[in-house]
């Protein structure tokens, strides 16, 4: 008996890898971790169903064309993106005790094995961060690791906190996310500091 044979039941079989993006939509380009995080917010979050594509299109239409050719998106893009569909957003510097005190997802920007990249924080809790990552899907990072990769900017959505705070740390994402070997009272940052939030060049 061959190992596919024994598969063969005419159950559907999914990869845990696959499974790892039941709540994380896919980044289909190298450039397009920006759009895909906020697309994954805005899904999985605030029960806004929005794709990688339409956020991508959004965000190109709205903002600063030669910006994005040369540099790709940043959180300033965001923003301008959400306002445009009625959504104010802001980017805070905060700490991860902060956003636990908190329990809202948002997104952060880390330096990752030396390339900077979007992701969005699903959750915080037992000495990890549970992330969702565009381009590994679901995972969680030891909170000193995070500390040391992310650079401190935290961007959230403002209002329909209790929609946000339902989807914070939940059980089936937790368990899918395999284990890595505080908001409140923080002043928003300014337009141009959220326009330096992107990935450089040649990075995802």
């Amino acid at each position: 008996m061959t190992f596919g044979s024994m598969l063969d039941f005419g159950l559907p079989v999914e990869s845990m890898m696959g499974r790892r993006f039941h709540t994380v939509i896919r980044q289909q380009y190298d450039f397009s971790c920006g759009s895909a995080a906020l697309a994954t917010l805005l899904r999985y979050h605030y029960d806004d169903p929005q794709s990688e594509r339409s956020v991508f299109l959004g965000m190109w239409r709205d903002g600063d064309r030669a910006q994005i050719r040369r540099a790709g998106f940043s959180l300033l893009d965001m923003k301008r993106y959400l306002e445009a569909r009625g959504i104010t957003a802001d980017g805070y510097r905060v700490g991860l005790d902060q956003i636990e005190k908190a329990r809202l997802p948002g997104i952060a920007l880390i330096d990752f094995n030396g390339y900077r990249h979007f992701v969005v924080v699903k959750g915080v809790e037992a000495g990890s961060v549970l992330l969702g990552d565009p381009s590994l899907g679901l995972r969680r990072e030891k909170p000193a690791i995070f500390a040391r990769q992310w650079n401190g900017v935290f961007f959230v959505l403002n209002g329909r906190i209790a929609a946000a705070r339902r989807h914070f740390n939940q059980r089936a994402d937790l368990d899918l996310a395999p284990t890595a070997p505080r908001y409140g009272g923080a002043a928003p940052l300014g337009l141009a500091a959220l326009a330096l939030t992107r990935p450089l060049p040649g990075e995802f």
